[in-house]
C-alpha cells in the first residue's frame, strides 16, 4: 500500500495477490487520530449507556449493532478517511455501500482466556434464508492489538476459497444448520491453522465475506475496541448465491491482480 490520504492511497498488485490468497488485508494508519478521537467519544457514550446486543457487559466479547444515524462519527471513520477508498479498490469498478443499516462496535474486556476452536462466516443464523451475506467486512482498530490474546479478531487464511469449494460441492445453504460453522458439519470442512490479526490504532482490516473468522480472548489490561462495517456491492442480494460459488464475482481486480 502507498500513502494514507484520499488522493494517493492505493492498493498494490502485491496487496491484491495477498487478498486473493489469504482473504484479508491489514492497511496501516488509514484513519487519522482526529477521526478516531471523535469515534472514541461516541463509543464511550454508547458503551456506558446502552446494554450490548451480544455479551453481558463483563469480561469477554461484547457487541453493539447500532443504526448508522446513532454513530455518525464512527461512520465518518470509514467514509471520510481513506478506508472506503481502499475497500472499493478491491471491487472496482464496482462501488460499495452498507449492506445493512448498522455499525458494529465490538469490545473485549480482560481477563478472558479464549482461543477460538473454529471459524464461522456471518449471516447463517436461525431463520436466515437466504443468508444475510455481503461483500467486504471492514474493521477500524480503535486500540493497539500488537500481540495475540489482546482481543484480536482471528482469521483462517485461505478459508474463503475453502468455503467456495464447500458451497460448490454441497450447496449454498449447507451452513444454515450450523450457524455458519463449517467445522461443525459432518464431515467437517478441513481448514488451515488460524492466525490473530495484529495491528495498531487507526489500522484498517478488510476481509472477504467468505473468510472464516472468530473472536479471540483478551489477557491484556486494556479493553480492545474495534468498529466493523458490512459493505456490499449494489445488487448483491440478488446474486448472493453466485458470490458463494465464485468468490470473485464482485471483485474484478482480484481476477487479474
Amino acid at each position: 500500500m502507498s500513502g494514507t490520504t484520499l488522493e494517493v492511497v492505493r492498493l498494490t498488485s502485491d496487496d491484491l495477490r495477498a487478498f486473493r490468497d489469504t482473504g484479508y488485508l491489514v492497511a496501516p494508519g488509514v484513519v487519522p487520530d482526529d477521526m478516531l478521537r471523535l469515534a472514541d467519544e461516541e463509543v464511550d457514550e454508547l458503551t456506558t449507556t446502552e446494554p450490548p446486543h451480544e455479551g453481558d457487559g463483563g469480561p469477554g466479547q461484547n457487541a453493539w449493532f447500532m443504526p448508522r444515524s446513532r454513530l455518525p462519527r464512527c461512520e465518518d471513520a470509514l467514509r471520510l478517511s481513506a478506508a472506503m477508498v481502499l475497500a472499493e479498490q478491491l471491487v472496482s469498478p464496482n462501488r460499495l455501500d452498507f449492506a445493512f443499516d448498522h455499525v458494529q462496535v465490538a469490545t473485549t474486556l480482560s481477563p478472558w482466556a479464549h482461543v477460538p476452536g473454529g471459524p464461522h462466516i456471518d449471516g447463517h443464523g436461525p431463520g436466515q434464508d437466504p443468508p444475510a451475506s455481503f461483500t467486504v467486512l471492514a474493521g477500524v482498530l480503535l486500540t493497539d492489538q500488537h500481540q495475540p490474546h489482546c482481543g484480536n479478531l482471528w482469521v483462517w487464511p485461505g478459508s474463503h476459497l475453502a468455503h467456495q469449494q464447500l458451497f460448490q460441492e454441497r450447496g449454498t445453504k449447507v451452513l444454515q444448520s450450523t450457524g455458519g460453522h463449517a467445522t461443525a458439519l459432518d464431515p467437517p470442512l478441513e481448514l488451515p491453522d488460524p492466525t490473530p490479526i495484529l495491528g495498531s490504532r487507526g489500522d484498517l482490516v478488510l476481509a472477504h465475506f467468505l473468510l472464516g473468522h472468530n473472536k479471540g480472548g483478551n489477557l491484556d489490561p486494556a479493553t480492545r475496541r474495534t468498529i466493523y462495517y458490512r459493505l456490499a456491492v449494489p445488487g448483491h442480494q440478488q446474486r448472493w448465491d453466485q458470490t458463494f460459488l465464485d468468490a470473485w464475482t464482485e471483485y474484478p481486480p482480484i481476477q487479474n491482480p
